[in-house]
């Protein structure tokens, strides 16, 4: 790895811990300025979303273990495939 490439995974895993920090303080703006900040071009995108999945997923297993968060992100995915598909989405959420 580079020295440039290590300095893009730096800058990547310190907005992922920014932006979820401030999600965790309900602080919206701050928030926006970091994905408009980590959206500057293709390449900083993909590493702010692999440093946000790395970090969330070192919590998870911390949090529940390997095996619940797996079962946990799976039924994510499962009932968020279900509510993209549903015709009247909304009444999910009455």
């Amino acid at each position: 790895m580079s020295t440039v490439d290590r300095r893009m995974a730096a800058r990547a895993n310190q907005r992922a811990a920014a932006f979820i920090r401030f999600q965790l303080l309900a602080d919206h703006e701050a928030m926006n300025f970091v994905l408009t900040d980590a959206s500057e071009s293709p390449t900083e995108r993909l590493g702010f979303v692999t440093a946000l999945a790395a970090i969330a997923s070192s919590i998870a297993v911390s949090a529940l273990g390997r095996e619940r968060a797996l079962a946990y992100l799976q039924s994510v995915a499962e009932n968020s495939a279900a509510l993209s598909g549903a015709d009247d989405i909304d009444r999910f959420f009455e």
